[in-house]
This record gives C-alpha cells, sequence and structure tokens, in this order.
C-alpha cells in the first residue's frame, strides 16, 4: 500500500505515516465514546462485503492518540488496551487511513471528519460478522462498517462497425465521422435499420436537443468532470486531449510528486488497485467493459477532430473549449474491492480536493423498493459522508458546490436505486430512440429527469438503438463473438448508465455557458434550471398503452440542452407542436408575473430567415395585438430565437406628435417537438 500503514502485533500498534517525523511517544487514552451500545455501532450487513477488511470510525480522543494531533507525530505504541486486545483476537494485520494525509487537504479532511475513518485489514478466513462485533465492543469505536461491495451492473458492449453506412439519422455539425450514428444528440426520425419490424423506432426530436446549444457553447475547460466509474482510457484518440491532467504529477515515475498521498495520479487513479488507471483488465468473460471510457465520450469526447464521435461538452477543437475528464477508478477487472464504500469513499473525496465540480455516477445498488434516504446514510456511512463533503465543496466559482448526476438503475423497478435516489443527488431514467421509456429503466420515486439511454433491441442484431461511444479498442476478442469487430475503439451500449452522462454533458454546458455570460449560481438555482430543462414526455407514453405505468414517473422529462442554456440565461422557452398549423400562443404567461400591460406591436415578432428554413415556418409569425396572441406554424422539429416587440405604458408607441409607451424588445425560445404537455420546461 502507499499509502500510511500502521501494522499490528499483540498488544501494540507500528505506525509508518508518509511524512518524516523525529518525535515519537507513547500515547495514554481515555475511555471516551463508551456509552454506544455495540450492536447499535454495526450499520450495515456482511452480505457481499469484502472479505478480509472492515471499516472502523473511530473517536476523537482514539484518533489524537494515533497521530498526535494537530501534529504530525507518529505513535509508536497505544494504550487503548481494549482496542489492542480485539486487533490480536482475530490477527489484524494492518490498519490505515482511508484518506491519505495531505499538506494541501487535511483541513478540508479534518473539518468533514473524515480523518477519523480507518480501514482494518486482516486475514480473509476470518469471520466478518465476529470480526465486527469484537470491534463493536471497544468503546473509542463509533461505528463499523462492513466494506459492502456495489456490482456494476452493465451488458456487454457491442463494437461499431466502423464501415457500416445504414444509418442516416442526424446531420453532424463537427467533421466527426461517427456523429451520424449518435440519434441521442439529433435524431431527425430517420430509418433506425432497413429490417422492417425496426424502421418505425426512430422518432424525430427524441433526443437532447443538443445542436442548438452548441451555437451558445461547447464547453469550458475550467469544468473538471469526475467519472467515477470503471478506468478511462486517457491514450484513446477521441479523449485524450480533453483528459485532466494533474500538473504537480509526474508520470509513471513511482513517486507521489506532489505529496498528495497517491502515486502516478496523473489523469485520476485507479482506487481500487491502489496505482494508474486501467482499463483492460479481463479474467475470461468477466472483467472490463469499456464502461467508464463509454461514459467519459458521451460527456466530453473531443469534438471537431476528424476522428470519432461527438462529445456534449468536448468542445470545438480549439484550445480550452471542452471540460475536463476526471477518471475515478472503482471497478478494476475481477477485484474483490470493486465498487466497495472504501474505494467509493476516496474516489469523492479526491475529487473535491482537485477540482471536480461534476461527478458522474453511472452505477448504484439493486432498487429495493421502501428503500429511503435515512437507509441509505447509514448502511453507506462513509460513501455517504465523502459524498456529502463533496456537494459541500466548491470548485468553480460561478457555482456554490457540486453537484452529483447518478443513474437511476436498471432493474425494472419502481423506484431509483441508491446513491441517485438520494434527496441531494439528480437521478437520470433512460428513453430509447422513440422516445418512450426503455424496457430495463427503474422509474418512481427518486428518479428525477429522463435521458437517451438507447435501447439493443434484439442484440447483435439492431445496434443503433443503442448509444455510441468511445470505448476500449481490442478489448471484446475475449467475449468470443464472431459476428462484431473486435478492434475499433467504439461501441453502443445501453442502461441508465449511458442515460446519466447525458445529463452530465448538458449540466456541463450549462455551467459553461453560466461562466461565458458572467452568471454566478447557487446549487439550488442550478438543480432547478436542469430538472426544468425538458421537454414533455407524458403525452408520448399516454399514447403508448404498454407505457402508462411510467407516466409522471420518469422524473420532470427528457433533458434539453438548448433549455439549458436559454433557462441559465433567463430566456423562457414556449413549446411549439410541430405541424400544427395557425398554433397560438398566449404571451402572457410568459411574461414577468403576467404583466398585462405589455402591448405586442404590429409585425414585431420576428424570426430569423434560417431559423425559419430550419422550423419549416413558411412566413413569419402574426400577432393579435390587443391580446397579445401570436400565431405560426412550424413544420420541423427545432428550436430558434423569436424576438418580440411590445409597447409598455400605452397602446402604442411614442412619437414626436403623440405621447405614448416605451417600446422594448425580449426574447423567448421556441422548442418545437411532436409532443408537448404542460409540465415546466421555462424559467
Amino acid at each position: 500500500m502507499n499509502r500510511f500503514i500502521k501494522q499490528f502485533s499483540a498488544l501494540a500498534i507500528v505506525v509508518v505515516t508518509m511524512v518524516q517525523c523525529t518525535r515519537v511517544e507513547d500515547v495514554s487514552l481515555g475511555n471516551g465514546g463508551g456509552n454506544i451500545a455495540p450492536a447499535k455501532k454495526i450499520i450495515n450487513t456482511s452480505r457481499n462485503a469484502e472479505e478480509g477488511s472492515i471499516l472502523v470510525q473511530f473517536n476523537d480522543s482514539a484518533v489524537e492518540a494515533f497521530e498526535g494531533a494537530p501534529s504530525s507525530r507518529a505513535v509508536t505504541r497505544s494504550n487503548i488496551e481494549s482496542l489492542n486486545q480485539a486487533l490480536a483476537s482475530f490477527n489484524a494485520t494492518a490498519i490505515e487511513r482511508v484518506f491519505p494525509v495531505s499538506e494541501a487537504h487535511e483541513e478540508r479532511t479534518r473539518k468533514a471528519g473524515l480523518h477519523r475513518w480507518y480501514v482494518v485489514n486482516f486475514d480473509e478466513g476470518e469471520d466478518l460478522d465476529k470480526v465486527a462485533e469484537t470491534l463493536a465492543a471497544v468503546a473509542e469505536v463509533e461505528v463499523v462498517e462492513f466494506n459492502t461491495r456495489i456490482k456494476l451492473n452493465v451488458k456487454r458492449p457491442i463494437p461499431a462497425d466502423m464501415t457500416a453506412t445504414t444509418t442516416r439519422l442526424a446531420t453532424p455539425q463537427f467533421n466527426d465521422p461517427l456523429a451520424t450514428k449518435q440519434w441521442d444528440l439529433h435524431n431527425t426520425g430517420e430509418v433506425l435499420s432497413d429490417n422492417d419490424k425496426y424502421k418505425d423506432k426512430a422518432v424525430a426530436g427524441m433526443d437532447i436537443n443538443l445542436h442548438e446549444a452548441w451555437k451558445y457553447t461547447t464547453g469550458d475547460s475550467s469544468i473538471i468532470v469526475a467519472v467515477v466509474d470503471q478506468g478511462v482510457d486517457h491514450t484513446h484518440e477521441d479523449l485524450a486531449a480533453n483528459m485532466w491532467v494533474n500538473k504537480g504529477e509526474i508520470p509513471n515515475n513511482g513517486k507521489d510528486d506532489d505529496k498528495n498521498g497517491y502515486i502516478d495520479d496523473v489523469h485520476g487513479y485507479n482506487f481500487v488497485d491502489e496505482g494508474p488507471i486501467s482499463w483492460d483488465k479481463v479474467d475470461g468473460s468477466k472483467g472490463d467493459l469499456g464502461h467508464g471510457t463509454h461514459v467519459a465520450g458521451t460527456i466530453a469526447a473531443v469534438n471537431n477532430n476528424s476522428v470519432g464521435i461527438n462529445g456534449i461538452a468536448g468542445g470545438d477543437g480549439t484550445p480550452d473549449s471542452g471540460v475536463k475528464i476526471m477518471s475515478l477508478q472503482i471497478y478494476s477487472g475481477t477485484s474483490k474491492r470493486n465498487g466497495t464504500p472504501q474505494v467509493i469513499a476516496a474516489a469523492f473525496k479526491y475529487a473535491a480536493d482537485h477540482g471536480a465540480v461534476i461527478a458522474n455516477c453511472s452505477w448504484g445498488s439493486e432498487a429495493n423498493l421502501g428503500e429511503t434516504d435515512g437507509y441509505y446514510t447509514q448502511s453507506r456511512s462513509i460513501q455517504h459522508k465523502a459524498m456529502e463533503a463533496y456537494c459541500n465543496d466548491k470548485n468553480h466559482p460561478n457555482l456554490d458546490h457540486n453537484i452529483v448526476i447518478c443513474a437511476a438503475g436498471n432493474n425494472y423497478t419502481g423506484q431509483s436505486s441508491y446513491p441517485g435516489g438520494y434527496r441531494d443527488y439528480i437521478s437520470v431514467t433512460s428513453f430509447g430512440i422513440d422516445g418512450l421509456p426503455a424496457s430495463y429503466t427503474n422509474y418512481g420515486p427518486g428518479c428525477n429527469i429522463s435521458a437517451p439511454g438507447g435501447e439493443l433491441y434484439d442484440e447483435g442484431t439492431v445496434t443503433q438503438g443503442g448509444i455510441l461511444s468511445t470505448s476500449t479498442p481490442g478489448l471484446y476478442g475475449v467475449y468470443g463473438d464472431e459476428n462484431h469487430v473486435k478492434n475499433s475503439g467504439y461501441a453502443y451500449m445501453e442502461g441508465t448508465s449511458m442515460a446519466c452522462p447525458h445529463v452530465t454533458g448538458v449540466v456541463a454546458l450549462g455551467l459553461a455557458y453560466a461562466k461565458k455570460i458572467g452568471k454566478k449560481l447557487t446549487i439550488d438555482e442550478f438543480k432547478s434550471k436542469i430538472l426544468l430543462s425538458v421537454n414533455d414526455m407524458d403525452s408520448a407514453i399516454k399514447a403508448s398503452s404498454p407505457h402508462t405505468k411510467y407516466l409522471g414517473q420518469m422524473g420532470t422529462g427528457r433533458i434539453d440542452a438548448f433549455r439549458m442554456l436559454m433557462n441559465i440565461e433567463g430566456i423562457a422557452c414556449i413549446p411549439v407542436p410541430r405541424g400544427k398549423r395557425y398554433h397560438e400562443i398566449d404571451l402572457t404567461p410568459y411574461l414577468s408575473d403576467g404583466v398585462v400591460s405589455l402591448k405586442l406591436v404590429d409585425d414585431g415578432v420576428t424570426v430569423s430567415s434560417s431559423d425559419m428554413k430550419r422550423l419549416g415556418m413558411g412566413s413569419q409569425p402574426t400577432v393579435r395585438t390587443m391580446q397579445n396572441i401570436i400565431t405560426l406554424t412550424c413544420n420541423n422539429s427545432g428550436s430558434a430565437i423569436m424576438e418580440v416587440k411590445m409597447v409598455a405604458g400605452g397602446e402604442n408607441a411614442g412619437s414626436s406628435t403623440t405621447i405614448g409607451g416605451m417600446t422594448i424588445t425580449k426574447k423567448f425560445a421556441l422548442i418545437v417537438r411532436d409532443d408537448f404537455a404542460d409540465n415546466g420546461g421555462w424559467l
């Protein structure tokens, strides 16, 4: 282990620290914290827990004895007799602090109380429950938590055929050749396949409306997104330029150059194996699936570089235009430490300490009906405390807290999985190329918003209903599938794991735009704007009887990147049904507090000629001035800005010969889609 380790023998605790010390003392300790019943200290069960380790939160007096707080003195002997006896009884081999000592970050660690968490290691043959009971009986121990794993629930990816020419789903804005396959970013409703079974699956407008948003921003390098997942292939041709770099670390020299407690953490860290990031550890048909790399590509694959795909916040090919991906690895191959609260907590502490403002969590525990926030915070205490500390930090000047985006889960259950279901995090459900809920998605309580997660349909026969993104070149040969390309570096996947990074990417764009226009937001304001940046989903669900159980259960609606930016700027978004002739818009509800003293001006409503052409508008909108009614027809899906002139203070504008009001101009955003219901979406 490369962090400071405390080795045990019988009644002695030998401490080896990463800080050079010259003073050594014996420490006596009183019996603090002994008023908690031992049974109540054990907060979860040993089911699916890592063998040979257990997590312990000590009281303050015990920690002072260990480290000679507040100085960095090493303790070579402790007189916590009951603890020494407990450790000896099950032959403990080591104890180490979960969060390493770092001069730059220690104050924050202590403020959050995270310095009191330790992991005790012992022989894997020991009975976990007995070890927990033994430690819980020690007065200085406040919490005992099993290292209970969260399994990464994901299907095998299907590598993309780089020579495929069957899709006509999108018109790319940049020169990335595979962008035409990304229906999730821009869906024109072209057929999914020549197979009659699937030709009606694609529905125009069932996307995140990204191309319209790119007119305002494509990302910003000041925004660091932590991908807490399998390792991200930071050498990938479509990711390398948008990877976060720890400038204080020298690559591959085996040293902790920046003294943060981690060795060779150049683009993040592998908390499972405690070393450099990996992405290709496979054992038979198990192990790495390129999951983290796929997630990262959706968020920030490099745009306009003549290779691969588009990333939502991947920039425009110019320096500093794309957000940066920090790879925080909590799954590695088939390791027994995959997804334990210890590695998850360490990853979030690292994210907080190293500048990540958005964390993407495309994983979660299996959803259990009736599970509550209280149960989650108790049963996964160290994970929750580290994530809470992360959210309470501020890593970007335009947002007063950090934010966590989670997958809702893939087990068809009527509530979100955790941590996504927790009230402070945004939980993302999944829809397919037809805009309907994906067959696997969780839904209901705890689910906040929906995004494209795709469906592969008859897996291996029709792939393009899945989400195309970056993946690990050459990885898939181990699965023995002779029907697909083995070495493309791009693959289709499905799941709320894929929906989650769509929301993360849009959130990153929103923050980039806030920076661009100089707007500072509170986390509550920002979350409100995210959850109101949606298009209606329920109207399509109502029209499809097999999906009625999802009505009102998928979150606020389908995420819309253009709406997100309009909401950041404060421009009201007006939904318009595609193809409805002479659709009427009553402008009054979209004015401040429904102002009725403003009057529309004749011929005072305009849409640019290029936007009119794109939306299929044969003429400019017309107005009924006395009623503040606008009439228009839009035959194509899309978005545009509509400028409206109004008079404040009279029926007509003042002139040199008459007294009248002042002419003012206000912008509104039109969102044209097939179906709309009044479920929010504008601020």
